[in-house]
């Protein structure tokens, strides 16, 4: 397509397919947190091959409105959240799907998934420490196809150089479909049991350049392009089932046929749907401001700090999906400016005390927003905001519109500034 040009841009899953083994054995109300390498994992799950094709050509009626490049997969419906651009950037917003899964007590689970290039983002280790932390229900999975774009990484990766502690992480062979799915069975059944997050790190083979814009020959030897091929995923499962008389030769070679003619049916059908609307730019943006008759303080003089301890109480009051997180927030100590004071103490399952980490914080919020939640998050000081700086502009800022309102983030993020001193220089 993209030599006729019909269409710009293609990120390949080749080589990943076997990840449908993990999709095909979730349940309904699992989440998929996923990154632009996954489309055997999304497929597994139900997308389908015109769902794809609707996406390719940036089509309206998709779960981005044709605001996504390709392969940025987004099914509200499927719950397969929006994928971000900004590789990583996904983990700690799915942390926070599975954390308000945990604090409703449902049996249900997140897979996440990272590439190995962005296993070197400081989101990936925070957000290994958050699902530890809260022995999250989440699937995380690292597929390690050796490349950040022609950047080898299988010896300077995380796993490599003994930053992670090897006993964590289950090492699995991408290209065995079986040993996939027999490791996924194994670990989702301990996480629906309360045993906390599951780590598989997947070795697996690019068997395309990075994209349609990359030219992999230019940095990998055509030996080793040569010796691809029994890393092929569809290929080892084929043989594997005609060896096992599951299927003839022929049998495959006609099913083989006729997906490939379904498919460039559902793309051609796809060519000619519907183009999103210059006039529809704006829409979803933002939400409508909420409107609100409500008293919450009689008329008189009040301290700034009361006030705010005031209405956040009567907001946790009100709404049991309302969760506060921040540095310091829970007693004694009630926040390094009080706000909070006697919150934690009244609301133990609504109030939390989050790491020194920003960026888990409103990556948490984005997530926990997504999932259902209406978190009011709190960030020390302004002045810190910039570690965090990623989640506000990937995802809490744009999550709505690049999903054409299909995934919604109802976050409310506060940070005190000025005063009586700065919190930073």
């Amino acid at each position: 397509l993209i030599r006729q040009g019909k269409g710009h841009f293609h990120v390949s899953g080749m080589g990943h397919e076997a990840l449908a083994a993990v999709s095909i054995q979730m349940q309904p109300d699992d989440y998929i947190v996923s990154y632009y390498r996954d489309r055997g994992l999304v497929l597994g799950r139900g997308m389908t091959t015109r769902q794809l094709g609707l996406e390719y050509f940036a089509k309206r009626n998709t779960g981005s409105g044709g605001r996504q490049m390709p392969s940025h997969y987004s099914n509200a419906d499927l719950y397969i959240w929006s994928v971000p651009t900004p590789t990583g950037s996904q983990l700690l917003p799915a942390c926070g799907i599975a954390w308000g899964i945990k604090l409703d007590a449902k049996p249900n689970l997140v897979v996440t998934t990272v590439g190995d290039a962005a296993t070197r983002q400081g989101d990936f280790y925070e957000a290994i420490c958050f699902a530890k932390e809260k022995k999250l229900p989440l699937l995380f999975l690292v597929e390690d196809n050796a490349y950040g774009i022609s950047m080898p990484t299988r010896k300077n990766n995380p796993l490599a150089l003994n930053v992670l502690e090897p006993d964590n992480w289950r090492r699995i062979e991408g290209h065995d479909v079986q040993e996939v799915y027999d490791a996924t069975a194994e670990a989702f059944e301990k996480i629906r049991a309360g045993n906390g997050p599951f780590f598989f790190w997947i070795n697996m083979e690019r068997l395309s350049s990075h994209t349609s814009s990359d030219d992999q020959k230019l940095y990998r030897s055509a030996e080793e392009l040569r010796a691809l091929e029994k890393f092929d995923p569809l290929k080892g499962w084929k043989d594997r089932l005609i060896e096992e008389s599951l299927i003839t030769a022929e049998q495959y070679a006609k099913l083989d046929d006729d997906v490939k003619e379904r498919i460039r049916r559902e793309y051609s059908e796809a060519e000619k749907a519907e183009d999103p609307s210059p006039n529809e730019l704006l829409a979803n943006v933002t939400a409508p401001p909420p409107k609100s008759d409500k008293e919450i303080l009689p008329p008189g003089k009040y301290r700034i700090g009361d006030t705010v301890n005031k209405t956040l109480r009567l907001g946790l009051e009100e709404d049991a999906r309302r969760i506060l997180f921040g540095e310091d927030i829970e007693d004694p100590k009630g926040g390094v400016f009080r706000l909070t004071q006697k919150l934690s103490t009244e609301f133990p399952r609504q109030v939390f005390n989050s790491p020194l980490a920003e960026s888990t914080i409103l990556g948490v919020a984005c997530g926990l927003a997504a999932y259902g939640k209406r978190p009011v998050f709190e960030l020390q000081f302004i002045d810190f905001i910039y570690p965090g700086f990623n989640q506000l502009v990937t995802n809490i800022s744009n999550l709505r519109w690049r999903s054409f309102g299909n995934w919604k983030c109802p976050a409310v993020i506060y940070a005190p500034y000025g005063a009586y001193l700065p919190g930073g220089s």
